[in-house]
């Protein structure tokens, strides 16, 4: 029998109380991290009304299993991003945002897809330098603040021409769901003395100038994000990553 079946049986026979113990306490403690920046208070437009593009939401579900393997979870994915665009339209409906969403990724143009890739990397270098131990010396300021300065270049405006929108709207999340075993691995390891990572969840929002290709605003979420294969997961998902983004 390998590593891995061991483990879960273990888990199942043996460390079944510890598990669901471990389980209520993430819980019960589970709260949503979130670190802002905002170059801007209030939208601006051209029109009566800002327009926000959303770009097709950059959402992935996977389940760790017990030898830490990350394995893509389609079912979980799809559910997960269904339910937080229908979440995302409900919110801005509610807060009076004109919001029009790109129908799928598959719809993308290469450029527009390259936008929504590089996106990805300037949000995650975002967060390790503007909210992170060590930040770039090109953007520090005095007395330890970091200047938010961040850009996907001016070529970004194409889209808005394209849209007619004035601001892109990007999300980036994750959530890894520890399995059964992961937790059962992560308990005996902890009683060897030794730390065993388990599940996580997070990502970030960005949006972005269309004139300018400026990132004005960025919400960055963690820990208690909101379980988004849950209709009611994915509202307050959203209301944690959007809860502080200017309105017009």
């Amino acid at each position: 029998m390998s590593d891995q079946n061991t483990v879960e049986r273990v888990s199942r026979r043996i460390l079944k109380p510890l598990v669901l113990l471990a389980s209520g306490v993430i819980l019960l403690t589970g709260c949503a991290a979130t670190q802002t920046a905002s170059q801007i208070d209030q939208l601006e437009s051209v029109v009566e009304n800002p327009r926000i593009l959303l770009m097709p939401p950059d959402i992935k579900y996977y389940l760790l299993t017990a030898s830490g393997v990350s394995e893509p979870h389609r079912e979980w994915t799809e559910a997960a991003q269904q339910n937080f665009t229908v979440a995302l339209q409900e919110h801005a409906d509610s807060i009076g945002t004109d919001l029009t969403m790109i129908d799928g990724a598959a719809s993308l143009s290469k450029e527009e897809d390259r936008y929504r890739k590089l996106h990805a990397a300037v949000g995650m270098t975002l967060q390790q330098n503007h909210f992170g131990a060590w930040g770039l010396p090109s953007k520090e300021l005095p007395d330890n603040q970091r200047k938010f300065d961040w850009s996907l270049g001016p070529g970004v405006n194409e889209i808005g021409d394209k849209y007619n929108a004035d601001y892109l709207l990007f999300v980036y999340y994750r959530d890894y769901q520890a399995s059964g075993g992961r937790v059962a691995f992560a308990i005996l390891a902890a009683a060897a003395g030794v730390g065993v990572a388990g599940g996580y969840e997070g990502g970030f929002a960005s949006l972005v100038d269309l004139r300018t290709g400026n990132v004005v605003w960025f919400n960055s979420v963690a820990l208690g994000g909101g379980e988004m294969r849950d209709p009611n997961g994915a509202r307050t998902a959203v209301s944690g990553l959007f809860k502080s983004m200017p309105t017009g």
